[in-house]
């Protein structure tokens, strides 16, 4: 099977950690490449040829069974509020932590990188709440998530799909407390490039940045937007980080060939937002959002019977919902090679990221034209 280690092609790198996790000699570091991303580094001198990194790799889905699949709302007001979507994390996070659990989720530190660490109380989950558009540092929370399953805890972890099938290799085997919720997830950004667009923010406003909510529900959950907010209460809205993501610009090179980007699921709930519901079922209220679940195991199954009294749930075809949902490769930006050369070679920089990264996205003449006619037959 072909790998990073073997063939170093970084699209088959997703930077889990979980090889460095397992090395029994200690012999893999993670290292930053110029882009901001974790590869892992062999020290050959410690290294004793055991080939447990290959045969640990993550970046492998063999999931062939089939999921079911929801329109969700989280019948709770308050709760779907503060969510991204239709507040499906919450049920799940409520449920473990009432059934006397911890959750795993990711949050902001206090230097506002993402990072994953576990909950022991509902109001600590909260933290888990909004999206983060950016990779997260899974830090140790393998091992403390195999702690707590080791004392009996139930622990729900939730993360991108590569890292919950990350813990899953490091784990070795099944829990029956164990409950993993990955997200339909679009792609994973630089690291290096958020801590740069948060410098160039600071230097223009002259102000630190306390919070970024990349998915405020403000003005309703169909026009979601990144509200910056500053030491001094200020906010502002700024979309250029936002649109970098979405248009595949920034992010990492294993995403654009991502092998979880797929029906098949590799975890027990997959949630996300559900785009298209206005096509998929016009009838259903989405201001405050709605989310997509996938019950996706057995273990799924029965603990969405349990929890389905909290949830508006109607299920849907997931052929219908992949029509407009992630559940595809997306081609990478076509300049993002040259703007990620720039970054390296420090022309690019907390001074003018935005400036650059907006010049980067713009649209060719060839493309404007296109899109124009292409409104016109329409």
């Amino acid at each position: 099977m072909q790998n990073y280690f073997n063939t170093k092609n970084k699209k088959l790198c997703n930077g889990c950690r979980t090889c460095e996790l397992k090395c029994p000699k200690q012999a893999i570091t993670m290292k930053e490449d110029a882009e901001g991303f974790l590869y892992p580094e062999i020290d050959e001198k410690k290294c004793i040829k055991c080939g447990l990194c290959q045969k640990v790799c993550s970046n492998v889905n063999d999931e062939t069974k089939q999921s079911k699949t929801y329109i969700a709302i989280n019948k709770n007001k308050a709760e779907l509020k503060m969510s991204s979507s239709g507040g499906m994390f919450y049920i799940l996070a409520k449920y473990t932590i009432e059934n006397n659990g911890v959750v795993f989720g990711v949050t902001y530190d206090e230097n506002l990188k993402a990072v994953h660490k576990y909950a022991e109380t509902l109001e600590e989950c909260k933290e888990f709440c909004g999206s983060k558009y950016v990779r997260s540092d899974i830090g140790n929370t393998y091992s403390e998530a195999k702690k707590f399953l080791e004392k009996g805890k139930k622990v729900l972890y939730t993360g991108t799909s590569c890292q919950i099938n990350g813990l899953k290799k490091f784990l070795g085997k099944d829990y029956e407390n164990l409950i993993l919720c990955d997200i339909l997830c679009h792609a994973n950004p630089s690291p290096k490039v958020f801590e740069l667009y948060k410098s160039n923010l600071e230097r223009i406003h002259k102000k630190k940045i306390i919070d970024i909510k990349f998915r405020s529900k403000e003005n309703g959950w169909h026009n979601q937007t990144p509200i910056i907010i500053f030491e001094d209460g200020e906010r502002i809205e700024e979309k250029s980080y936002y649109r970098a993501f979405a248009k595949e610009l920034i992010n990492r090179n294993s995403c654009s060939s991502c092998v979880f980007a797929s029906k098949y699921r590799v975890s027990d709930f997959t949630i996300g937002d559900l785009w298209g519901i206005e096509k998929i079922n016009p009838k259903i209220d989405s201001t405050n959002g709605v989310s997509l679940l996938m019950a996706n195991s057995e273990k799924g199954m029965n603990l969405l019977d349990e929890l389905n009294e909290n949830m508006k749930l109607q299920e849907v075809s997931i052929d219908e919902v992949a029509k407009y949902n992630h559940f595809h490769n997306v081609k990478e930006h076509k300049n993002r090679k040259k703007f990620f050369e720039q970054i390296s070679l420090g022309k690019i920089n907390e001074e003018n990221l935005i400036i650059n990264m907006n010049k980067y996205m713009k649209d060719s003449l060839k493309t404007k034209i296109f899109r124009k006619l292409k409104g016109i037959i329409r």
